[in-house]
């Protein structure tokens, strides 16, 4: 129950709590009142009889207003602390939808972050490569041929190159089987835990 709505309850039992006090003042006014007539009364008639329909006190309707009082507001308390308390629940499971929800963004970010590590360097090393296979090409479709041995020299380089190649590709690779992205299902399973947790 928010601050709002108990004010609310509060403000409904002061209202309650003046009228009934207003009401039960009047009824003292005219008890006083009616006090001194039945004083005259007394004196002038005789006393009067008893019978079976008995009689009703000003006190009474005292004791029941004071009653009616205490009980609304003690429902007003309960009613105050059940929907406190059901807000706190909420509270508590939002906090841990929240903390599966940061769970899952920081996981895949790692991933990401994991995941591109080599890419720049995989990308730059297939760039060389290419160039380097270009080159080779180039060189060996030459004419007038170059020598066997710039050619050996030449063929050494592009080989060079590609082991850089497929040492950069392992290690992207070996990242991306290593951090593998979370699922969409984790996230769902966490969330679940939460909720079943909370009933």
């Amino acid at each position: 129950m928010s601050l709002d709505e108990r004010l609310l309850w509060l403000l409904v039992g002061c209202v309650i709590g003046f009228f009934l006090g207003y009401f039960v003042r009047t009824l003292r006014e005219i008890k006083e009142e009616l006090g001194d007539v039945d004083e005259r009364l007394k004196k002038e008639a005789s006393p009067r009889k008893k019978n079976d329909r008995g009689s009703i006190r000003d006190t009474i309707v005292m004791e029941l207003g004071l009653l009616l009082v205490v009980l609304i507001t003690i429902y007003a308390a309960f009613s105050s602390q059940k929907a406190s308390n059901e807000v706190h629940d909420q509270q508590k499971q939002q906090a841990r939808v929240i903390s599966c929800t940061n769970e899952y963004l920081v996981k895949t970010i790692s991933a990401l972050n994991e995941r591109t590590t080599y890419s720049q360097d995989s990308v730059d090393a297939n760039v060389k490569v290419q160039g380097s296979l270009l080159s080779l090409l180039q060189f060996l479709t030459h004419v007038p041929p170059y020598s066997q041995a710039q050619r050996t020299n030449k063929l050494q380089d592009y080989v060079a190159t590609l082991n850089n190649f497929v040492s950069v590709s392992g290690k992207n690779s070996s990242k991306v089987s290593q951090n593998p992205y979370p699922t969409s299902s984790e996230f769902t399973d966490c969330v679940n835990h939460v909720i079943k947790e909370n009933k």
